[in-house]
Parts: structure tokens; C-alpha cells; sequence
């Protein structure tokens, strides 16, 4: 029997997730621990948090470190080329502190030996992998957050949005979301169209009259909780408001946009242009997906969705046999 093993690691902001499977596609194990989200947490801590994961995976899942060939941490703040290199030396750092805390097998060849070839990136690279469940498609990602993703068989790549809820993130949650708060103020000044979304989001965040938006918003916003409010922005469009409809009508514009930019920037790089869906906002909302690929059929009759296949952290571990396959013809 074949104990050889990859890992594939999908980090985000809240949780990062940890998946272990056998060369053959074998789950071995799968755990959920701390933030991977190096700008959003000390670097200390995100160390601790994946070395608890690896230190789990050795002892649950029976997998001995040496006999890992390779893995792929995708998460959320490793946005530029620069930043790959940095993430991936501080995976094999958890990697190999958890295993020489093992036992005598995991320490077998010292610190050297039980780190194996790691790949790093953004999130949205083994979203991509997983959702299309190959290395070339779209992905849109729309939830709290936004962003498209593209990968060509070669090799070439390209990317839109996924900017932070200050400098993008149109058509997000909360970006949905914060809109309806902004032109439910303007409307209850007689400044926009007539609308609930006001009196729904102060009921929703438990505030008594719009001032109290002011504290709320500019003393330590949560965007998580923000976003929240999107699926009563949804609910409110459905029951006949004309100032939801028309903000849900700007966030597919903006998705569409996302993935127009995505395959434009491609071209005939592409061949397959599947794409696929992930996020809470976009999952949850059968409006806002029929209304996308409406733009879309226009826009870009190339572009096929897809329903998504596998999550992230399966799609990391797809990259992480690619990383295996490469090691092996060196």
C-alpha cells in the first residue's frame, strides 16, 4: 500500500481549513482550526494555528511527515508574488515544528527532512481548483466579499476584485449590504427612492434611530456582521422595493463585470471557459445568479456555468499533486 500523502491548506480571515489525502485521492484527514490571514493576525499566531492543524493531522489521521511529498496553502492575504514565497516558508515552519513534536518517526531525518515541497496563494486558486475540478476555468467568489479568478492550462492567470470591503468588493454581501444603509439614509431625506431598507436594518442591528448608525459604522465596523444584512436587502427586493431591486441590479453588474474582465484579460489563453460559483451570497440567491448569467449570455456567450464540484481545501490538494508530479520529473 502507497502511504505517500499531500495536504491541501484554505485559509481565510475566521478559519482555516486542513485537508490530507493519500496520492490516490484518499481522504485521510480534515480539521478546521484558526485564521491563516497574515494581515489580519501576528504571524505568531497564525503559526500556532497551523501547527495545531499539522500536529492534529499526525496524530488523527496517522499520516507520517516524511512520507508527505508535497503541499498547497491557499488563503486570504496572500495577494501579490511577493507575498507566496513568505507564506509558504511559514506552512513548512508549522509543518516541521509539528512533526519533530511528534514522535520518533515523525522526527526521523530531522527538520530537513519532514518539510516537503509547499506551494502558496491567493485563496481563490484552490476555490478555482476545486470548484471546476481541473486547472483551468473561472471562479467567481462572491460572499462577503468579491472576486474572479481565472487560470489557462499554461499556466497564465488573471484576477479581479477581491480589493477589501474600502477599496472594492462591488457586488458583495456588504457592499449589498452597506449600499442599502447609505441610500436608506439618502431616501429618508427625500434624496432616493422610497424604501424599508432603513427601518430593516436599524431593527436588524438592534439600533433605535439612524443616528445611531454613526457609532456603529465609524467605531469599529464589523463587515462580517455588516454582510449579514444582505439577505434582507434580498428578502425586501423580493417583496417589491424598488431601492433593493435597484441595488441587486448593480451587483450583478458588478459580478458580471468581474468575470468579464477575468476573460477578457485571458483571451485565447482559454479554452475552457466553465465557470463556477462559490460564496454565500451568490449560493444563497437564485435572482442574482439568473440575473449574472443573463449578463453573461450577452456579454460573453462563451462562458458556461458550471455547478461547483469540490470545496477548497480538495482543490489545494489537486495543486498539491501537481507540486508531487513536478518534484518527481526533476
Amino acid at each position: 500500500m502507497d502511504s505517500r500523502w499531500v495536504f491541501g491548506i484554505d485559509g481565510g480571515g475566521t478559519s482555516a481549513r486542513l485537508r490530507v489525502e493519500s496520492r490516490s485521492g484518499e481522504l485521510l484527514f480534515y480539521g478546521e482550526g484558526g485564521s491563516s490571514n497574515l494581515r489580519s493576525k501576528p504571524r505568531d499566531e497564525v503559526l500556532a494555528n497551523l501547527e495545531g492543524l499539522f500536529a492534529r493531522a499526525f496524530s488523527e489521521g496517522g499520516v507520517q511527515p516524511p512520507l508527505c511529498e508535497a503541499g498547497f496553502a491557499g488563503s486570504a492575504g496572500v495577494d501579490r508574488p511577493a507575498d507566496k514565497g513568505p507564506f509558504a516558508d511559514l506552512v513548512g515552519e508549522a509543518f516541521a515544528a509539528a512533526a519533530l513534536k511528534g514522535g520518533a518517526e515523525a522526527r526521523r531525518g530531522g527538520s530537513d527532512a519532514v518539510r516537503p515541497a509547499i506551494g502558496a496563494g491567493n485563496d481563490s486558486e484552490p476555490a478555482l481548483a476545486g470548484a471546476i475540478g481541473g486547472m483551468e476555468g473561472i471562479l467567481l467568489i462572491a460572499g462577503t466579499g468579491a472576486i474572479a479568478y481565472g487560470r489557462c492550462r499554461d499556466g497564465t492567470e488573471a484576477r479581479a476584485g477581491g480589493w477589501g470591503h474600502l477599496l472594492g468588493d462591488e457586488g458583495s454581501a456588504f457592499a449589498v449590504a452597506f449600499e442599502a444603509l447609505k441610500r436608506g439614509i439618502r431616501s429618508s431625506e427625500g434624496r432616493d427612492l422610497p424604501t424599508c431598507l432603513l427601518e430593516r436594518g436599524l431593527s436588524f442591528f438592534g439600533l433605535h434611530e439612524a443616528e445611531d448608525l454613526l457609532p456603529f459604522v465609524y467605531e469599529g465596523l464589523d463587515k462580517t456582521r455588516v454582510a449579514k444584512f444582505a439577505r434582507e436587502v434580498a428578502r425586501a427586493r423580493d417583496e417589491g422595493d424598488g431601492l433593493a431591486a435597484a441595488i441587486f441590479e448593480e451587483a450583478a453588474d458588478s459580478l458580471a463585470g468581474l468575470v468579464l474582465s477575468v476573460e477578457k484579460r485571458l483571451g485565447s489563453h482559454i479554452a475552457d471557459k466553465s465557470l463556477a460559483c462559490r460564496g454565500g451570497l451568490i449560493e444563497g440567491d437564485a435572482w442574482l445568479r439568473s440575473s449574472l448569467a443573463a449578463r453573461l449570455a450577452k456579454a460573453a456567450p462563451g462562458v458556461r456555468l458550471v455547478e461547483a464540484k469540490a470545496d477548497a481545501a480538495t482543490g489545494a490538494c489537486m495543486l498539491a499533486r501537481v507540486i508531487a508530479e513536478s518534484e518527481a520529473r526533476r
